[in-house]
């Protein structure tokens, strides 16, 4: 599929926020076992036709990705969390990080790249800008997802520059719970990061609630 193969091509070849913040963020490519994805998360959900499309935040710091080999580790508590929440949005997908390519669902990442430094450091606001820009614009124009989640502070700034909501709140604290509908006619929403230290600026249950609001979005008119 040419469309997509140039969309991982350009991933692999980006170098913009590490000549920006040399020591502070690494490509993927850069190690030989770099999968050849658009988003390393989409390994567990990538479908190419998607009802739904999640941005996140990041996939982790470049300690994860060389321990588990380019993939997730079983267990992991955002992963396991956000399973929950497409169940409690209708879907019914496999459990992470084994590869689900029936569940019409594709995760991606407001930066595309690795942090150095502990799984906890900052996103640089510039680097959500910039990967924004150059790979999740052109991705969303290729998949063309009909309902769109930007999950957590990060996720939320990619999302809402991508399809230039400028009225909707900034603060993910402001947005969280809240839908648009972009100019394409896209539906946008805003969540809370479902992490353990998500869970703490929004609790479990007004997320459940978020997340079936978001599948009655999605499958009223199925």
């Amino acid at each position: 599929m040419p469309e997509y193969d140039a969309l991982v091509a350009a991933r692999k070849a980006c170098r913009i926020c590490i000549e920006r913040s040399p020591g502070r963020i690494r490509s993927c490519a850069e190690f030989a076992f770099d999968p050849p994805v658009v988003s390393l998360w989409e390994q567990w959900l990538g479908h190419r036709k998607p009802k739904l499309l999640v941005v996140g935040q990041d996939f982790g710091n470049v300690d994860y990705f060389v321990r588990n080999g380019g993939n997730d580790e079983p267990h992991n508590k955002t992963n396991d969390n956000l399973r929950r929440l497409l169940v409690e949005a209708g879907f019914n997908p496999g459990q992470p990080p084994a590869a689900d390519r029936e569940t019409p669902v594709f995760l991606t990442n407001s930066i595309l790249c690795l942090k150095e430094g502990a799984m906890t450091g900052a996103i640089r606001s510039s680097w959500v800008d910039a990967c924004t820009e150059k790979h999740l614009r052109p991705l969303l124009a290729w998949l063309k997802p009909p309902v769109v989640v930007g999950m957590g502070s990060c996720g939320w700034r990619a999302v809402r520059q991508a399809y230039a909501l400028a009225p909707s709140p900034r603060p993910i604290s402001l947005a969280a719970g809240c839908c648009w509908k972009a100019a394409n006619g896209t539906r946008v929403f805003a969540v809370g990061h479902c992490s353990p230290l998500g869970l703490i600026n929004r609790a479990w249950p007004r997320q459940v609630a978020d997340w079936r609001h978001i599948g009655k979005a999605i499958f009223a008119s199925a």
